[in-house]
């Protein structure tokens, strides 16, 4: 089972492609605010693993 990956996101505010690391050894979701590497803006980062091990990452604008 990989415990960890590095999963990719888009800035809601200036669009460029961001990387984060993630912990996949939390099952469910996880919700966090990471900064843009570019604008500097917080977006709110939403990671789900499901049961199956699939996982889906979503970043929305934080005052969303």
């Amino acid at each position: 089972m990989q415990t960890d990956d590095v999963l990719e996101w888009t800035c809601q505010y200036c669009g460029v492609e961001n990387s984060v690391w993630v912990d996949l050894t939390i099952e469910g979701k996880q919700d966090f605010v990471e900064d843009c590497r570019i604008c500097c803006r917080p977006n709110r980062i939403i990671v789900v693993r499901d049961y199956d091990g699939n996982v889906m990452i979503e970043a929305r604008p934080i005052d969303e």
